[in-house]
C-alpha cells in the first residue's frame, strides 16, 4: 500500500515476526494499524495477546486500529442456513477459479476454519472485542468494508462482508 508502512513476514517494506510479541517500534510512534485477515493465523494466548498489547505500546494514545478475519458467525450461520452455498457463490464471484469439485458445499466450512492448516483461530465480535479491551484498547465497534474503504479509500476493495467481522477501536487515552 503506497503511504503505508507495510509490514509482514517476509517481502514487505519491514519484515517482522507478529508472533514474536515484540514490535520494533518507539512506544506512541503510530497513528493508525490497520490489518485484514492476519490475526486469525495468530494462536489467541500466545502471540495474538502479546501482539495486541505491543500494538497498544507503539500506538498513541487516541490512535485506531481496524481489524478484519473470517466471522465464525458468519460462517456458522451460512452452514446452518444455506448449507455454505451462499459464501461459495460469493468466493467464486470474487475468485473465478474456486472450485470445491465434487466434494459436497458443507466442505467449505472446513476451508474457512483451517485453510489448509494456517487458521489458528476464528473470532466471532465478542472474541475479538474481548481480545482487543483485554489489550487495552476501548470503543470496539463492529463496522463493514465499506466503512473502512471510506476511512481508507486507498485500500483495494476485498468484497468479503459475507464471511468476514471488520471492527474498529481506538487506544485508551
Amino acid at each position: 500500500m503506497a503511504g503505508w508502512l507495510n509490514v509482514d513476514v517476509s517481502g514487505s517494506d519491514y519484515d517482522v515476526d507478529l508472533a514474536s510479541g515484540r514490535l520494533p517500534w518507539r512506544t506512541n510512534s503510530v497513528a493508525c494499524v490497520v490489518s485484514q485477515h492476519v490475526i486469525e493465523h495468530l494462536e489467541l494466548r500466545t502471540e495474538l495477546l502479546p501482539l495486541l498489547s505491543e500494538l497498544g505500546r507503539v500506538i498513541r494514545p487516541g490512535g485506531e486500529i481496524w481489524l478484519s478475519c473470517p466471522d465464525i458467525e458468519k460462517v456458522c450461520r451460512s452452514y446452518l442456513d444455506h448449507r455454505m452455498v451462499d459464501l461459495l457463490e460469493d468466493r467464486q464471484t470474487r475468485f473465478p477459479g474456486y472450485s470445491l469439485g465434487e466434494v459436497p458445499t458443507s466442505h467449505m466450512i472446513n476451508d474457512l476454519f483451517h485453510q489448509f492448516g494456517q487458521h489458528e483461530n476464528l473470532f466471532d465480535f465478542e472474541l475479538l472485542e474481548w481480545a482487543l479491551t483485554s489489550s487495552g484498547f476501548d470503543d470496539v465497534r463492529r463496522i463493514s468494508e465499506a466503512d473502512l474503504l471510506a476511512r481508507f479509500p486507498e485500500f483495494p476493495e476485498r468484497g468479503d462482508d459475507l464471511q468476514s467481522l471488520y471492527v474498529r477501536a481506538s487506544l485508551r487515552s
